[in-house]
C-alpha cells in the first residue's frame, strides 16, 4: 500500500496537519508513506504555455518535478488543507493546477482528504473533490472537516473532526482493500 500525504497548510503542525495525521494513523504498518509538505516547496504557478500538452507534463523546473513522481508512485493520495478565503491554500492550487497536463495519469488512484476551516468549507470541498474527479480518481469518502477552528490550536473544540478524520484514513485503507483483494 502506496500512500501519498500532501500537507496543504503553510503550519506544519496545524490543524490540518493533526488531522491527516489521524487518518493516516489508521493505515497498516506495513503501509509505505510518503510526505510532501508543500509550504517546503517551491512550485510555480503554471504558466500560459502549451508545450506541457504536448510534453505530457510541465517542464518548469521546480520542487514539482519531484511531486510529479510521488503522484504517480502513489496509490493513495490524501490531501490536508486548510480554507484559505473559502478554498484550498495557494499552495495546494498551485499543485493542483501543475497537474494539468497529466490528466488521466492519476486514474483509479484512491483520493481522500481533510480541511480545517471556520466556515465556508464547501467551496474547499468542491475544490478537492473537482480535482479528483477530473483527474478520474476514485473519491474515498466525504473527507473529514473540522468547522469551530479559528486559530492554530482550536482543534479540541471540534469533537467530531478528529473522529472523522480516523473514518477518513479507515475508509481509504477499506476501499484499498476491495480494489486489491483479487490481486
Amino acid at each position: 500500500m502506496k500512500v501519498l500525504a500532501v500537507y496543504g497548510s503553510p503550519r506544519k503542525e496545524g490543524n490540518s496537519a493533526k488531522m491527516l495525521e489521524a487518518a493516516l494513523s489508521e493505515f497498516p504498518k506495513e503501509a509505505e508513506i510518503h510526505k510532501v509538505y508543500l509550504a517546503d516547496k517551491n512550485i510555480a504557478p503554471r504558466c500560459a504555455a502549451r508545450n506541457c500538452l504536448e510534453l505530457g507534463y510541465c517542464d518548469i523546473e521546480d520542487d514539482m518535478q519531484h511531486i510529479y513522481n510521488e503522484l504517480f508512485w502513489a496509490e493513495i493520495i490524501v490531501f490536508a488543507t486548510s480554507s484559505q478565503f473559502g478554498d484550498v491554500t495557494a499552495d495546494l492550487k498551485a499543485l493542483m493546477e501543475r497537474t494539468w497536463p497529466i490528466r488521466g495519469k492519476l486514474k483509479n488512484k484512491i483520493g481522500g482528504y481533510v480541511v480545517s476551516a471556520r466556515r465556508y468549507a464547501e467551496s474547499t470541498m468542491n475544490t478537492l473533490r473537482a480535482f479528483m474527479l477530473r483527474h478520474k480518481m476514485i473519491l474515498g469518502n466525504s473527507g473529514a472537516i473540522a468547522y469551530t477552528v479559528t486559530e492554530e490550536g482550536g482543534l479540541e473544540n471540534d469533537s467530531l473532526a478528529i473522529k472523522d478524520s480516523h473514518k477518513t484514513g479507515k475508509r481509504l485503507v477499506e476501499l484499498y482493500n476491495l480494489i486489491h483483494s483479487n490481486n
